[in-house]
């Protein structure tokens, strides 16, 4: 859908959870060009961790703005879709980057979320994210991480990024995107994100249930803290709305339940383009009624498909990229080898189940200037976070699934 979408002069933080060129800078004047989006995804993060711990900054965070019910993520709930989702407003089957890990018929090489090499080649990446639409239409972006922030688009990159690195304090992360976005600073930007991935990896090695996991939740409070005090010292919290989300929630795996995908069919008849939980299976030539039959015949604890009658919801079959057989494992059961399971175990924690399931639901909070106060909404799919942020940068929005009509309540 295209829209041409007008918007008064506010500014935006977005915090959370990204693509098709425009060419139309000559709409904002300087004036325009205030408009300032900062996104931030706190990776794995659940609703239920604000229930169970004391979380003052979020609560101060969530009583000048609006609160979901909670945020309905992409499927498959992997770190890699969901992020290009939110950024892009294409569901899956439209912007191609199907798992965190995978490889096209088309392509050379291999899509990885690890050490990147092909990844940053733009040929894997489609859609249009917002800070390519941002860059495009005249405005600056500046990003401190996000999935698909180093490769560009159609040879357009923003303006300023960082390689994603690990190491990278927390804290620190926070002050180059201030500094970035503070008026007064060398950089001006109006669109910028952070990315925090220290909660979902206490969620995969202790469980979404564990202290470890509440201990990180409160560091996370501290540093959503940190960010509000910053930008408020520095006089321009009234320029700045703010959306707070993430990707996905977590799931408590057991080694009890576990599918073993070698009990059923050769490995060698098929190639596994992702593991659990959702496998996707690309089988050998004239092996695919084969293998398919023969996981029907022992569904349990999973269902398996056929790419082309997946349920619509999941928004998973309109790709080539896509295998021809998707299983997918019931919560909380882990799809593996028999070698894999002695060699490796099972997880503490997951995540890439079902989206609409409660354990992946994952939270949307918002605060600022263009924001109204104290408003509880309605759950909603995180593919409508692209059409708000291209309405408060005053941007007109490339080719996407998701509806303004779906989050404009929540605007002044």
């Amino acid at each position: 859908m295209k829209k041409l979408l007008q918007l008064t002069l506010t500014f935006i933080i977005v915090i959370g959870a990204g693509f098709i060129s425009c060419t139309d800078s000559e709409n904002h004047t300087e004036s325009e060009t205030e408009n300032k989006v900062l996104l931030i995804s706190i990776d794995g993060f659940m609703n239920e961790y604000l229930d169970r711990n004391e979380t003052p900054n979020f609560d101060r965070f969530i009583t000048g703005g609006v609160k979901a019910e909670h945020m309905i993520p992409a499927f498959p709930t992997k770190t890699f879709p969901t992020h290009w989702t939110i950024a892009t407003g294409l569901y899956t089957e439209n912007h191609g980057i199907i798992a965190n890990g995978f490889t096209d018929p088309e392509l050379e090489g291999y899509f990885s979320y690890g050490p990147q090499d092909s990844p940053n080649d733009e040929r894997w990446w489609q859609g249009e994210p917002i800070w390519i639409t941002a860059e495009n239409q005249g405005l600056t972006s500046a990003l401190m991480f996000w999935p698909g922030s180093e490769a560009s688009i159609n040879g357009v990159h923003a303006s300023h990024y960082k390689d994603y690195d690990g190491s990278v304090p927390n804290a620190a992360r926070i002050d180059t995107v201030v500094s970035w976005l503070d008026p007064a600073g060398a950089v001006d930007a109006d669109f910028s994100t952070l990315y925090f991935s220290h909660v979902d990896s206490r969620g995969h090695s202790y469980g979404p249930n564990s202290p470890e996991v509440d201990e990180a939740v409160v560091n996370a409070d501290s540093l959503l803290g940190y960010l509000l005090d910053e930008i408020e010292e520095k006089g321009f919290s009234d320029r700045v709305n703010i959306l707070l989300t993430s990707d996905h929630g977590m799931a408590e795996l057991s080694e009890d339940k576990v599918i073993f995908l070698d009990d059923m069919i050769s490995l060698d008849d098929v190639e596994v383009v992702d593991w659990s939980p959702v496998a996707m299976l690309r089988p050998e030539d004239g092996k695919k009624e084969e293998v398919y039959n023969a996981l029907k015949e022992h569904e349990e604890n999973y269902t398996v498909y056929y790419r082309d009658e997946l349920p619509r919801e999941y928004r998973f079959s309109n790709h080539e990229r896509i295998p021809e057989i998707i299983m997918i494992a019931d919560i909380p059961y882990s799809i593996t080898t028999h070698s894999n399971f002695e060699e490796r175990g099972i997880i503490a924690g997951t995540h890439g189940f079902d989206h609409r399931e409660p354990e992946m639901a994952t939270i949307f909070y918002a605060t600022g200037p263009a924001i109204k106060a104290d408003k509880e909404i309605a759950s909603f799919e995180s593919v409508h976070l692209y059409e708000l942020m291209a309405k408060i940068l005053n941007v007109n929005p490339s080719e996407n699934d998701g509806d303004l009509d779906v989050l404009r309540h929540i605007l002044k």
